[in-house]
């Protein structure tokens, strides 16, 4: 059984929202898009119920992380590059993140929690995609496998078979 799940914040040209990514070879994406709601659903008392202390610990590790120096100069460059790209040119956004993480409150993350991420409001707005293998992929939606193999096999015999196909084509080799 096969599961990943991460979740993130996305800024793309001028629109912020929250990512949930999931792969799994056991769930379908109807199974894993009910199980995101629920999740969100049942979150909410969880942040109501944070102690301020908590809130407090979590809001400053965010602005640490947030003020922490590069890694690399290319890291220092691509965040530079991203506001140039997105004509944002706001080259001290984290620290102004963190400044505008000082006057937030529990209240109104809650407040942005209910209006942009709890599926009670009928006016979220959400996008979602969903990528699903074709070959062997039974009714369900779930990926069939022989009996005697398991999910890996399967895959890297595919990988195989394709490598054998693209043999001598460009677009096939792995540089």
């Amino acid at each position: 059984m096969l599961h990943r799940v991460s979740c993130g914040s996305r800024w793309t040209y001028g629109v912020i929202g929250v990512c949930f990514k999931v792969v799994t070879n056991c769930k379908s994406a109807e199974e894993v898009s009910t199980r995101i709601e629920r999740f969100l659903l049942e979150f909410r008392p969880d942040l109501e119920g944070m102690s301020k202390e908590t809130y407090m610990e979590n809001v400053v590790g965010l602005a640490n992380d947030k003020l922490q120096k590069w890694n690399s100069l290319e890291e220092e460059a691509s965040s530079f590059w991203s506001e140039i790209v997105e004509n944002r040119y706001d080259f001290e956004v984290h620290r102004n993140e963190v400044e505008a993480l000082k006057k937030l409150t529990k209240e109104d993350l809650l407040g942005a929690f209910d209006s942009f991420l709890s599926p009670k409001n009928s006016k979220r707005r959400r996008l979602e995609i969903r990528a699903i293998g074709a070959e062997g992929v039974a009714s369900n939606g779930r990926p069939e496998v022989e009996p005697d193999k398991c999910l890996g096999e399967t895959i890297d015999e595919k990988v195989q078979n394709f490598h054998k196909l693209s043999a001598g084509k460009t677009w096939g080799k792995i540089f």
